[in-house]
């Protein structure tokens, strides 16, 4: 009888042993089905947080009133003794963006001792601001009688060279709306 006792207690070891793991397994599938579930559950509460999210705007709205350097011509002339002084500024206005009219020596004959300074009439204080902005410091404002809204750089003898460009931490300003065809 002894034998027949042995067999069946290794029997029901195994069987408990055979419950044990089906159990665990029972419980490692669960865990695992509700960690998806809950994985899927947050991304599509993402999801749907994103999707209700205002788009940001990549521009400001258009405005015409607002001194652009594309919308700024700009004269650039040269008040002091050395040769080729405005034609290199110019090239570097121009590629910040500004419109380049006259490159020459001074029409007022002067002789700045100064960095430089900004003419411009009523119609162009808005551009000669800007311009201003990307200056170095010391250069002044002139106002004269122009009528139109152009801005002359005099440089003068002290000029060195344009600052580095200014990061700006504004949004660009969006591109004219074009006009309707109907």
């Amino acid at each position: 009888m002894a034998r027949d006792a042995a067999p069946s207690a290794m029997e029901a070891r195994r069987q408990s042993q055979r419950r044990r793991a089906l159990v665990t397994l029972l419980v490692v599938a669960l865990g695992l089905f509700f960690a998806v579930w809950y994985a899927w559950s947050y991304i599509k509460q993402d999801d749907n947080r994103v999707a209700n999210k205002p788009v940001a705007p990549t521009c400001r709205p258009y405005d015409a009133t607002v001194a652009t350097p594309g919308r700024t011509k700009v004269n650039v002339y040269n008040a002091s003794t050395r040769e080729g002084l405005a034609g290199s500024t110019s090239k570097t206005l121009a590629s910040r963006g500004f419109l380049i009219g006259d490159v020459a020596n001074d029409p007022l004959k002067k002789r700045l001792a100064t960095i430089g300074e900004v003419r411009y009439g009523p119609k162009g204080l808005a551009n000669a601001k800007l311009l201003l902005t990307v200056l170095p410091k010391g250069v002044t404002g002139v106002k004269d009688a122009r009528k139109d809204a152009s801005v002359d750089l005099v440089l003068g003898q002290k000029w060195s060279a344009l600052p580095p460009a200014p990061s700006s931490t504004q949004l660009p300003m969006c591109p004219a709306p074009s006009p309707s065809t109907s």
